[in-house]
């Protein structure tokens, strides 16, 4: 049996216990199994072990979000916003573990005046990372690279338990569809291509003066399958998207190369809208529409869910979707024409996207459709993947790293059909 784990990544200043509604929300509170997570296992401070023998997915809270304490949460379980926990033991930087004073070797390290604290390298090994606060969470998304570390080295913890992953599933919105990436990329840096990795990026956007590094902009070669939905309506400048003009693909180093599977899905409304947590009228349909394909494209890859009530509600069919995206094509005109004011406190000066500017270069026939998984519902059941010809026919040409082409693949390569 593959043995799928999954990572839900929320956005600035969301957790598990805000906006119930919010698509990452539902999906993490449905998922079948256990949460890893590690607990002491003996007397000496440094043995953890697994609190569940067979975790089957993480969930990391996005850059400035609250503290909550176990008794406060849903989960049972406290949690704060990166930077402030350690990422491994999730408990104060700071503690008992990290002031072991233990050397590289394992050995007790004394200095002139008695025991003195671990070095750097050490520190950060065992999650002694840098304080980051919640302020600069917010502004910058600081501590995220927590969320980074945490999850590989419970991958990595999981590996010597001889549970390492198949296929390690993530969904992630705003800076947490940002933080998908991140991960990705020092997943492959750590195991290489060794274990697929499939993303579901909702409006991944860096946010702010936040600087772009490779790691946000680069789908790595362990990356199999990359879908993102990108809000069309957002007009803040701060609130720019990684989008197909931004990222790179890599192909990877397999005989024969493959590129990953690729599709940026616009929607109408802004960067809450799309995931069902804004206030407005769309928000309701635009976030029906991310709920149903991040539930479809984590089940296609093998992500289990135990709440079936839940899953019957999200699994829309083909008529159900293109009735709603019906409703959301005639109200575009009326939703794009709420630009917002010039200049606003979160956002800054106003800004038109991309996606929002040039949608032709994301959907065919854009007069007619959304976005490129309306078309296909339109279609359906007619459609058939072999009636178009597929970008990746040119793959020996391409560079071993290059922006990603208009419409590079088609959804039925992902296996979403509608």
């Amino acid at each position: 049996m593959t043995r799928v784990f999954t990572i839900f990544n929320h956005g600035t200043a969301y957790h598990r216990d805000k906006a119930p509604d919010e698509v990452v929300t539902q999906l993490s509170d449905a998922v079948f199994g256990a949460e890893a997570r590690l607990v002491p296992s003996g007397p000496d401070p440094s043995y953890w072990s697994l609190a569940n023998a067979n975790p089957t997915h993480l969930i990391c809270d996005g850059p400035g979000s609250d503290d909550i304490d176990a008794l406060s949460s849903s989960s049972g379980q406290r949690h704060a916003h990166p930077g402030k926990l350690n990422p491994i033991f999730d408990h104060d930087k700071g503690g008992h573990v990290s002031q072991l004073g233990l050397d590289p070797r394992g050995k007790k390290s004394h200095g002139l005046f008695g025991k003195r604290k671990p070095a750097g390298f050490l520190k950060d090994f065992v999650g002694d990372t840098p304080k980051n606060g919640k302020l600069m969470g917010k502004a910058l998304g600081t501590g995220w690279d927590d969320n980074v570390y945490k999850a590989v080295y419970l991958v990595t913890h999981l590996q010597s338990q001889g549970q390492k992953p198949d296929v390690i599933n993530m969904v992630g919105w705003s800076r947490g569809g940002v933080t998908c990436l991140k991960m990705a990329n020092k997943l492959c840096e750590v195991f290489g291509e060794t274990i697929p990795v499939n993303i579901f990026a909702i409006d991944p956007v860096p946010g702010g003066i936040t600087k772009i590094t490779d790691d946000m902009r680069i789908i790595p070669a362990n990356v199999k399958n990359y879908l993102a939905v990108l809000a069309l309506d957002d007009m803040r400048g701060t609130f720019m998207p990684t989008d197909r003009h931004v990222l790179k693909v890599r192909v990877n180093t397999r005989k024969p190369a493959r590129i990953p599977y690729v599709q940026f899905l616009p929607l109408p409304g802004t960067h809450a809208d799309v995931t069902g947590a804004g206030k407005s009228a769309e928000a309701k349909n635009s976030g029906m529409l991310t709920l149903h394909l991040a539930w479809k494209f984590l089940s296609i890859h093998g992500t289990r869910f135990a709440d079936i009530a839940k899953v019957r509600r999200w699994d829309l069919s083909a008529k159900e979707v293109v009735n709603i995206y019906a409703r959301l094509f005639a109200k575009m005109p009326a939703i794009s024409a709420k630009k917002g004011t010039l200049v606003s406190a979160s956002g800054g000066l106003r800004k038109e996207r991309h996606v929002r500017a040039h949608r032709s270069e994301y959907v065919r026939d854009s007069e007619l459709f959304i976005n490129e998984h309306h078309r296909q519902c339109c279609l359906y059941p007619a459609y058939h993947p072999d009636t178009h010809v597929e970008m990746r026919n040119t793959l020996p040409s391409m560079p071993r790293e290059a922006l990603v082409p208009p419409m590079m693949s088609d959804l039925c390569q992902m296996g979403i059909f509608y």
